[in-house]
């Protein structure tokens, strides 16, 4: 089957999911979606950024800050991903397109880097299990409105200057500063740099970064904020989480998208490095103080580690010694019960 043929299927099962769950449930902005979206229709319709109304209307409440106006913990990146598509069609619905296009792009990109290491098969096999049989499924389609398509984006395009045949480490430097502005949690993967070019890579971080660190300066009027940290919440550096952030029946990573399971064990055999990022993340989330992720259909925070992870899959679907149509059928039974365990999370909220 032609590339083209697998990405044209996955652009129209991820937007017919977008808008035909957006028409159900009669919105496509709600939960942490309205503290990304506040972001942007603040700026851009009240030209400022007192999220009152905002909250109001949405349903939205946070802490006020030193200066009276109420908070907004969550980053600016998807904001910004969003914003030129919104100054074009200022609809809600436009955010959720704008994330389906970004998700399936970062497959693109994912698709092209596997190409370098496997075959045309392998490669596709395992877009196709990291579309439909992981959780970007969920914040790709069901709920885009959220940090999580860019998440995965930003990292597979962070992979893609890092591989890239000509470095450019301002360009690296700009893509990791941007994985920050989405999910700072995720800057994690820069510790697959090697031989760093230092001076050009640190401006490119500065420069991508730069968007995060002026708002919450706005907001904050402090420049480096973390509100995340300042508002009780925290980190208890333990690995008494780790089991429940992998198996919790509610959410647990492994539990609810094995196939994730499956990544990670071959990493150990085909790029150890990612399999470590792997670990330190899970480390990081597993210390942190809602270790349980909050109402996530599998391990949302676990998303930006989807790259990564699709290495081992990759590797573990080269030495299956089975046929290619008992591959596709392998991947879409996979992808089945990802898609009816979603309709169950749906279900039961």
């Amino acid at each position: 089957m032609k590339a083209n043929t697998i990405f044209l299927f996955i652009a129209f099962v991820y937007f017919f999911i977008a808008t035909i769950h957006a028409l159900y449930v009669g919105k496509i902005v709600y939960g942490d979606g309205i503290y990304y979206y506040s972001w942007l229709r603040s700026v851009v319709v009240d030209h400022d950024i007192d999220f009152t109304n905002e909250y109001k209307a949405l349903g939205g409440t946070q802490p006020l800050t030193s200066s009276g106006l109420p908070g907004n913990k969550y980053s600016i990146g998807p904001s910004l991903f969003w914003s030129p598509f919104y100054l074009m069609a200022p609809h809600q619905l436009t955010l959720g397109f704008v994330s389906v296009f970004y998700a399936i792009t970062g497959l693109v990109l994912l698709y092209r880097l596997l190409a370098k290491s496997f075959s045309q098969t392998v490669s596709l096999l395992t877009v196709l299990t990291i579309a439909f049989a992981t959780n970007l499924f969920f914040y790709g389609s069901v709920d885009p409105v959220n940090s999580h398509a860019f998440s995965f984006f930003t990292v597979a395009l962070f992979l893609s200057f890092l591989y890239a045949k000509k470095k450019s480490w301002f360009a690296i430097g700009v893509t990791l500063g941007l994985v920050g502005t989405v999910r700072p949690q995720d800057m994690i993967v820069g510790l697959l740099m090697r031989r760093v070019k230092w001076q050009p890579f640190l401006a490119g971080v500065v420069i991508g970064f730069l968007p995060q660190i002026l708002s919450w300066q706005a907001l904050y009027g402090n420049l480096l904020a973390f509100p995340y940290l300042t508002g009780g919440e925290g980190f208890s550096f333990s690995l008494s989480n780790v089991f429940g952030v992998l198996f919790v029946p509610s959410n647990g990573l492994f539990l609810w998208t094995p196939v994730t399971l499956l990544g990670l064990v071959g990493l150990f055999w085909f790029r150890k490095l990612y399999a470590v990022i792997f670990l330190l993340q899970l480390f990081v989330v597993a210390s942190w103080s809602t270790w349980w992720q909050g109402a996530s259909y599998s391990g949302r925070m676990f998303v930006g580690m989807l790259p990564l992870l699709a290495f081992g899959i990759a590797w573990v679907i080269s030495k299956l010694k089975i046929y290619k149509p008992a591959l596709y059928l392998l991947v879409g039974s996979l992808s089945s019960i990802n898609a009816l365990l979603i309709i169950y999370f749906l279900a039961s909220r």
